[in-house]
């Protein structure tokens, strides 16, 4: 069934194709001139990479983005590296990091695939930009981590992006009912025990494919941050040595755990996550390079999607 959206024709979903991938047009500004609300142009941009009209293929040509693919594949073993190319136009990096990394997942996922996700503004935008794939068939999405414990934007929950990754994949959404931070170990005992989180622990077992951001210690006076970790003790937990978390473990400066707290925390282990045959860091962002680094090197991720300008800077700092 065509995912065109009523009220459009062909020759619109190309218009507004042209104008936002060869013109570098926000969807905003493309609203503004259409006048066209600013989330019927996302939902018509979907529509015409869903019907064809918009193709997007990842080329590594023989350019500095490419130089900076091979470099971090053999500085750092990844077995994958996506280095999104800086815009002439300036145009909005989150928009294309998304597609990219879309684009990228959907080549790799599989029918039967177990698919780990994190939480945040990032991966919601990621996942806004996944292709619909009916084709698919028996694939499970689950959180690999506990949700907030005070209010985050709803589209940033991790309970969320499971169902909306699963509806886009035809596959099955499992939900963690159990906050990131617990207040003591006896606690977490007993919603380990819960069947429902039993499965999830089960299921983290059969994860190939993780996908999630990172944090920085730059970023702990965001909204987002601070609401997710509220009436916890995890800014307790960080020594002066830690630059970054995935998953809401924090680490340092080498990608090592600054303080075991997982007697606490309800998440993928940190361990279990170098196991993951797929295990996709998705973050830019000048705020975003140290952690980034560090999590290289310690070996907290296999596949990096990330900006051009990012990578330069992580690379200067290499």
């Amino acid at each position: 069934m065509s995912n065109l959206p009523k009220r459009y024709d062909r020759a619109t979903l190309v218009k507004i194709s042209d104008l936002y991938y060869m013109h570098g047009l926000t969807q905003q500004e493309i609203s503004d001139i259409a006048h066209i609300h600013r989330t019927e142009i996302s939902r018509i941009l979907k529509a015409a990479r869903d019907e064809g009209v918009v193709s997007i293929a990842i080329n590594p040509e023989t350019t500095a983005v490419s130089q900076l693919v091979d470099f971090f594949k053999q500085k750092y073993g990844l077995r994958e590296a996506v280095i999104v190319p800086a815009s002439e136009n300036g145009g909005n990096e989150l928009n294309a990091l998304s597609v990219y990394a879309s684009m990228f997942l959907s080549k790799i996922i599989k029918s039967d695939d177990v698919i780990g996700l994190g939480w945040g503004s990032t991966l919601s935008s990621v996942i806004s930009q996944f292709p619909t794939d009916k084709k698919l068939h028996d694939i499970k999405v689950v959180p690999l981590v506990g949700g907030p414990m005070g209010r985050i934007p709803s589209n940033y929950h991790v309970n969320y992006l499971t169902h909306r990754l699963a509806n886009r994949l035809n596959g099955t959404a499992f939900v963690l009912d159990s906050p990131a931070f617990v207040r003591s170990k006896a606690l977490r005992k007993e919603l380990l025990a819960n069947p429902n989180t039993q499965e999830i622990l089960s299921l983290w077992t059969r994860v190939n494919i993780a996908i999630f951001g990172m944090g920085s210690s730059l970023i702990t006076d965001s909204p987002d941050w601070q609401a997710f970790y509220e009436n916890t003790n995890f800014k307790s937990y960080f020594s002066a040595e830690m630059v970054g978390d995935i998953l809401s473990h924090p680490f340092d400066k080498n990608g090592k755990v600054t303080r075991d707290i997982d007697s606490i925390l309800v998440a993928l282990p940190l361990s279990a996550l170098k196991k993951v045959p797929y295990s996709v860091g998705i973050a830019f962002g000048e705020d975003k390079v140290t952690a980034i680094l560090a999590a290289l090197r310690g070996g907290l991720l296999n596949t990096l999607i990330t900006t051009e300008a990012t990578a330069k800077s992580i690379k200067d700092l290499s």
